[in-house]
């Protein structure tokens, strides 16, 4: 695997899934100690963000600087293209909390650092708060788990 990737882990179905800078994803079954190539995205992104929400793996943003939302559906196997965000970005951060994904700081195009928080809900979209970071950050670290 390349350097610019992102881990999530999918509790439910006991796999992780790992994207690359490039577009392809892979996932390791933990039961069968293996990893497999899934379905690529549409979109090329590293240095992006990985969440876990209602058992859906959301890929976020990017070294592209993209709005796009990419979701993986593991019952399915397939990535389904979601709403994208307000602002393009890369190297943000992004946390859930109960059933809303927070994409938070990162990098503009014009290498500008930004401390704007947008929050994700299924069936809402994204919407840029009217709150702010510690700062302004980018190129750290984020967790994320689905219970």
């Amino acid at each position: 695997m390349g350097d610019d990737h992102s881990v999530s882990l999918l509790i439910n179905t006991l796999r992780i899934i790992v994207i690359t800078f490039l577009q392809t994803a892979e996932r390791f079954d933990p039961r069968e100690r293996s990893w497999a190539t899934i379905r690529s995205m549409s979109t090329r992104r590293g240095c992006h963000t990985l969440t876990v929400l209602d058992g859906k793996l959301y890929a976020v943003d990017g070294a592209t600087m993209v709005r796009s939302t990419e979701i993986y559906d593991p019952r399915l196997a397939t990535w389904m293209v979601g709403e994208p965000m307000e602002l393009a970005r890369g190297y943000s951060a992004a946390a859930v909390l109960q059933d809303s994904i927070y994409e938070i700081g990162g990098v503009k195009s014009n290498e500008k650092i930004v401390d704007v928080i947008e929050c994700y809900k299924p069936g809402v979209g994204w919407k840029t708060l009217n709150l702010k970071g510690v700062g302004r950050r980018t190129a750290y670290s984020h967790s994320s788990f689905d219970r």
